[in-house]
């Protein structure tokens, strides 16, 4: 079964370009991976360090794979530094 799921984060405001380029980098690096069926990343229209990737996978197993990657944990790492908050991820189901 698919996984779909959200993340919202928000950057520091002077690190706003700096974390766009740094998912940037993890758009590019997981539309690459085996079972990345969708992997897009938004820009909030009213608070632009406010980002949100929407994610969909096609299992839990491919998803733990992807979560194992160097380049997620590396940017994790530097998440601290860079988020205003802790990343919010929300896993949904598809009702249409």
């Amino acid at each position: 079964m698919a996984i779909h799921l959200t993340v919202i984060l928000k950057a520091k405001e002077e690190l706003t370009n700096e974390v766009k380029n740094q998912l940037f980098q993890l758009v590019e690096h997981s539309r690459k991976e085996k079972g990345c069926l969708q992997y897009d990343l938004h820009q909030s229209t009213t608070e632009s360090n406010v980002f949100v990737l929407h994610e969909v996978w096609e299992n839990q197993e491919i998803l733990d794979l992807h979560n194992s990657q160097d380049y997620l944990k590396n940017f994790f790492a530097l998440a601290p530094s860079l988020l205003a908050v802790t990343p919010n991820v929300i896993f949904t189901n598809k009702l249409v």
